[in-house]
Order: structure tokens, then sequence, then C-alpha cells
């Protein structure tokens, strides 16, 4: 049984150390949407695919990078699309960048998979720009939203985020992540756990 879990941590640890950049959406400085480029020697890149980056309620507050104001509605963030073919999935998805906000702009973001937030998925934008990583988890086939947005109204400062206060992503911005064979459903994980025990029983009878 110790040798088992020993096995089961260095495959998991082998498993996020082999997590390789997938994309990059690239941000030409004139404010307008980022353009996703796929790496194009990343293991089975060609299972997926992603969309630009857009704004979701937002104004355009300035052409010097992407960004947007308008943060007080929580519904309103930066949102791209990841679409992955049937029968894979991205594991140990990560997004990665650089950012800063103004003082009334939301003082913590957070990442959105399908209409529900990543728990730990969060960002907390500077005055000064600062680099960021999010941990996203596993993306599943099909089309994935993938939404950051304010946690709540209050700002950089502890005040009220305003309709004007923005947040700005100053370079460009990555994914990673590895794209493998969707995991075994349930029911068939649960069979072969029962052919196991099985053959398990069935050698300790022989021996007897």
């Amino acid at each position: 049984m110790k040798k088992l879990f020993i096995a089961l941590t260095i495959i998991a640890i082998a498993s996020v150390a082999q997590a390789e950049l997938l994309a990059t959406w690239t941000f030409p400085g004139d404010g307008t949407s980022g353009a996703a480029s796929l790496e194009a020697g990343a293991a089975n890149i060609g299972e997926v695919s992603f969309s630009d980056l857009s704004r979701v309620g937002l104004g355009e507050n300035t052409t010097a990078s992407f960004s947007g104001n308008a943060w007080n509605v929580l519904a309103n963030g930066f949102l791209f699309t990841a679409t992955v073919n049937a029968g894979y999935e991205i594991a140990n998805t990560a997004l990665g960048g650089r950012i800063n906000g103004s003082n009334t702009g939301p003082g913590n973001l957070i990442w959105s998979l399908n209409g529900s937030d990543v728990v730990g998925a969060t960002i907390s934008p500077l005055f000064s720009a600062a680099d960021w990583t999010s941990t996203i988890g596993t993306v599943d086939a099909g089309v994935n939203s993938l939404l950051v947005h304010a946690v709540d109204a209050v700002n950089i400062t502890g005040g009220a985020v305003s309709s004007v206060g923005s947040i700005r992503l100053q370079t460009d911005m990555t994914v990673s992540g590895d794209i493998q064979a969707a995991a075994v459903p349930e029911p068939a994980t649960m069979s072969l756990l029962g052919l196991g025990a099985l053959a398990m029983v069935l050698r300790r009878k022989m021996r007897k």
C-alpha cells in the first residue's frame, strides 16, 4: 500500500511538472482584443483552440494596454473561451500575465469557469504592475467560458469600486497545462477497481 501511495505521488508530481505553455494572448498596444496564438510544439495542441480576449460590459479606458472600466458590476470582466475536442481535457490549467489597476478599480479579481468561480483563482491588482498566476485546474471537453471579474465592490484602497475604476493587462497573457485524454468516467473506474479486487481475492485463494 505504501509503495502504491509513493508511486501515485510521483505520478501526480510529474503531471504538474509537465505542464507546458499552450497559448499566448498578444496585446498590440492599441486597446484591441488580444489575439490568441497557439504554441505549435505543445503536445496534442490540435485538440484545443482559444478565442481572442474580449470585454464583457466594460468600457475601454486607455489604448496603452488591454484594459477596461466599469468593474463595479460583478458580471463584467475579461472573457475568452477554451474549446477542447471530445475525449480530451486540459489538466493543470493555469493563466498568467502582468496587471495593474487604478485606485478606484477592484482590489480583487477571480476567474470563473463556465459560470462558477474557481476557488483560489484570484488576482489582486496593484497600482504598480505586478505578475500574477491563477490556477484553474481541469478544463473539460467542450466550449468553456473563462471570465475574470471583481470579487466584490471594494477597490484597491478599501473604498468603493467606481464605474471609471480600471484594470489593465500590461503584458501578454498566457495559458499553460497538459492536453491529455480525458479521465475514465466514474462507472468505468469503479469497474476497474472491482476487477482488481476480484483478482486479489482469486490470487489469495489460489495460494491456499
